[in-house]
């Protein structure tokens, strides 16, 4: 909120100022001279140009010796003395790091969430970072998509949740203070449906998904306050979201009443040119500008050619005054003209940055993101067992941070050989084989510096190595998966499986008979049927963080009892790819019509079988159903739903309200943590409704064999849709007539219960 005064304040100092020194403050270029993604580079003589106004915020952080040293020029040596806004990307954790956006949405913890996004604002604001950009609100659905390990997953509601937390984690309750941030929504939309999974690729969508699937997590977003919003580098049915007016200025202006900052992505505004809808860079800069887009990041496109564009009377001076104006107000609420200089003492750093405090959260979070996808008795492992601890993954440090973690520093994460040994576990250690053999592979997710290093031995010698601890194990833990550079921004992934030689390394361990836990690490959902056969228990514990080792450890060990779940599905294999639970009903479904081949002998855990011709089951190598769906996941307790039950089974009226509830009982030995999920169906609607859609959750912790009803309450917003006319007419409906409501522990329940809802003026 800009008080009274601090309105006077501002409009004061935009009467004083020059059409140059307005537009100087869209100007966002990088802090540095470095070239981080081929597209631009810093821009050089920073100081003069700060010294100039022609620069109103850097990126990509510095040590705050010279921040100060830039911000002490804005302030006393440009003429309007205007402090600059220092940006950077905080996605998941600054020094401490947390687990990947979409492990911690996997944990399906409010409270959780939001105290990691505190610390990682604390921690930045100590370097002088005043705005992050962050969280990522991309609905994504393809793990081909490197994208997905920033996003929150394939759900708009958990999503919303997601943003909510982030948003508020981030920006607290008074801005003015170093340790809060600014937080960024981004991609602003439909970034998350590139198709094919290829990033920065074209998307086209209707209204109708747009509202339903991809727009609710950045309108959760903005109702928490979000102070910014990135625009997405795609084209958006033709049109660059960059230059998308109907998207930026109708919808999320005028509909929503956003009236923070709008930001290019990186270089974006530039990319008009390369999209084939601007002929030169001063097109691009009209473009983007009467869109909607406040902030040019990095191209300097506004900075070259607005002046020119406002003289020649194709941008109005109003315009430029609207949009420096929301500048000068971020500006304000993070009390920049009242302490310019806020983060920028050494001393703060040190005292708040990788706290005990901060790292016990980080160890929390990463066990708390741990999902079990599979486990047949083998784990916890006995406290006394023989561990044979082996895998590429198992003592490497540089891929526990996983992507985006720029100012991560590796030697502060503690592998997951580390964990063990600070735990005195009984362990041997071997690698057994190299993440990837193929050198061109290994040269590129080594693109921004060496996260892991050939073995100069042979395969062989290492597999044997591997082999000889494996003999004198009483069971064998491999630690597999990606380098955390095979996920992140253009990294597109064709397989979803591990590589050949980490495949061969866990075959021939299974081959020895021993029992044998898999950890599998990466940022995004991998194809992992063969290990789901073939293995004990399978542990997917993403990137999870600084204190990935000691996490892992206390999962595995059962020091914690893991509750997570998958925020994305898992494929059977690649070609399943976009893969989500929400599917729509079509005119084939699996269970209503088609025939069983003659001869064909494969079936499902039901006795189905998995192939049934002129239907969607119509996958001829395997399953057409994900390995692991949406919301599984499994704990060491054994959580039984029963006696669903609801107030009434027919309401009536627009402030008619449901209660559900459902009998949970802990039948472990363990106590645990249940995430309790409710989904709702629409079996006849005026537009074909997902089969199943999250409307709530609840984590619930029992003691073993305890006892508890489940609450939850629903009104008749949780039936409504949108109809999606257009852009502008998302046309939100309640369809009165009969829906089904489903419970238990993932999106697959079969526990449910029918209700009929009548019309709101009946």
């Amino acid at each position: 909120m800009v008080l009274p005064e601090h309105a006077q304040f501002i409009e004061q100092l935009l009467a004083r100022m020059t059409l140059e020194q307005k537009i100087g403050q869209f100007n966002h270029p990088l802090a540095g001279g470095g070239d981080s993604t081929g597209a631009g580079s810093g821009v050089g003589n920073i100081e003069q140009r700060i010294a100039r106004g022609d620069v109103g915020g850097l990126a990509g952080g510095a040590e705050p010796a010279q921040l100060r040293s830039w911000q002490q020029i804005a302030c006393e040596q440009s003429a309007s003395g205007i402090p600059l806004l220092f940006t950077m990307d905080v996605i998941h954790g600054h020094r401490t790091i947390f687990p990947l956006p979409l492990a911690l949405a996997g944990s399906f913890d409010e409270e959780l969430i939001r105290a990691t996004a505190r610390v990682a604002a604390t921690e930045a604001g100590a370097e002088g970072i005043g705005l992050t950009w962050a969280p990522m609100l991309d609905v994504s659905r393809d793990a081909r998509w490197g994208r997905c390990a920033e996003s929150p997953g394939e759900d708009p509601v958990l999503g919303s949740m997601f943003a909510r937390a982030m948003v508020e984690g981030f920006q607290g309750q008074d801005l003015a203070q170093p340790d809060h941030l600014l937080s960024c929504a981004k991609h602003f939309a439909a970034y998350g449906f590139a198709e094919g999974g290829r990033d920065y690729n074209s998307v086209d969508m209707t209204p109708h998904r747009l509202h339903n699937v991809v727009l609710p997590p950045f309108k959760s977003a903005v109702q928490a306050g979000v102070a910014a919003i990135m625009v997405g580098f795609h084209d958006l049915a033709g049109i660059p979201c960059t230059a998308h007016r109907e998207l930026l200025d109708n919808l999320l202006r005028r509909q929503w009443g956003f009236n923070g900052l709008l930001v290019s992505d990186y270089t974006a505004i530039l990319e008009l040119i390369h999209h084939g809808v601007a002929a030169d860079l001063e097109h691009a800069a009209l473009l983007a500008f009467t869109a909607g887009v406040d902030i040019d990041l990095v191209s300097e496109a506004y900075y070259h050619h607005l002046p020119a564009l406002v003289h020649a009377g194709r941008i109005s001076v109003n315009a430029i005054d609207a949009a420096c104006r929301r500048v000068l107000q971020a500006k304000m609420k993070l009390g920049l003209f009242d302490n310019p200089y806020r983060g920028l003492d050494p001393a703060l750093r040190t005292r708040v940055s990788g706290t005990a405090a901060h790292r016990q959260l980080a160890r929390t979070a990463a066990a708390q993101c741990c999902v079990l996808l599979k486990n047949d008795g083998v784990l916890p492992l006995a406290p006394t067992a023989k561990v044979a601890l082996i895998g590429p993954l198992a003592n490497n440090r540089e891929n526990l941070q996983g992507t985006w973690a720029v100012a991560a520093r590796s030697a502060d994460s503690i592998t997951v050989l580390e964990g063990f040994r600070a735990a005195h576990r009984n362990v041997a250690h071997a690698a057994g084989a190299n993440l990837v053999d193929d050198a061109n592979i290994a040269a590129r997710v080594n693109v921004f510096g060496a996260t892991f290093v050939m073995d100069p031995r042979t395969p062989a010698e290492m597999l044997a190595e591997a082999m000889a601890i494996a003999a004198d194990a009483d069971v064998i833990v491999v630690c597999v998966g990606e380098a955390k550079e095979h996920t992140g921004e253009s990294s597109t992934r064709t397989t979803l499986t591990l590589s050949d030689n980490q495949h061969s390394l866990l075959a021939a361990l299974h081959a020895t008979g021993k029992p044998l836990a898999i950890v599998t690490m990466s940022g995004r959902p991998l194809a992992l049927a063969w290990e789901a056969l073939h293995a004990n228990a399978i542990l997917h514990a993403w990137f999870a963080g600084s204190e990935a080792g000691p996490a892992i450890a206390d999962v595995l060990y059962g020091v914690i009892n893991p509750s997570a779940r998958l925020a994305m599905s898992f494929p059977q294999d690649s070609g399943q790819c976009p893969l989500y639970y929400a599917e729509a009903p079509t005119g084939r479904p699996r269970d209503r019509i088609g025939v069983d081949v003659a001869g064909d002998s494969e079936v499902d855990a039901h006795g189905q079988h998995v192939f049934r011709k002129f239907t969607t089951a119509c996958r001829i190598e395997g399953a057409h159903t994900p390995l692991y769906p949406f919301g599984h996941g499994l704990g060491y307790s054994r959580f039984e739903y029963a006696d669903l039950q609801v107030s009434n089974n027919r309401l009536q009226g627009a402030d008619d309200v449901l209660q559900l509830s459902v009998s949970l009982r802990n039948c472990g030995w363990y106590a645990g943590t249940e995430i309790v999920q409710l989904y709702v169906s629409d079996p006849v609607a005026s537009r074909s409704q997902p089969l199943r859609l999250l409307k709530a959750f609840r984590r619930v912790e029992l003691a073993a064999g305890a006892h508890q009803r489940v609450q939850f309450e629903l009104g008749i917003d949780a039936f409504r849709f949108y109809l999606g006319t257009s852009l502008c007419q998302p046309d939100p409906v309640f369809e009165p007539g009969t829906f089904i409501l489903h419970v238990g522990g993932s999106s697959v329940t079969e526990l449910s219960v029918s209700i009929e809802w009548l019309a709101a003026h009946a």
